[in-house]
């Protein structure tokens, strides 16, 4: 029987990421797992999310 991993989705891009390894954010109670800093950025600033899909040169670029 093989035995999975726990995963999550990041919430700004939809990659799929390790909550053991992930960096996070918690938001009225609930934990939220990243990909990398340009994500979690996005997700405590969304302002900048709206600015940065200008010049988005791809998933979290």
């Amino acid at each position: 029987m093989k035995s999975s991993k726990p995963v999550s989705k990041d919430p700004i891009c939809g990659m799929t990421v390790d909550p053991a390894t992930a960096i996070h954010a918690e938001r009225n109670g609930k934990t939220y797992y990243f990909c990398g800093e340009t994500c979690l950025k996005k997700f405590i600033d969304p302002q900048s999310q709206k600015e940065s899909r200008k010049d988005a040169k791809g998933c979290c670029g």
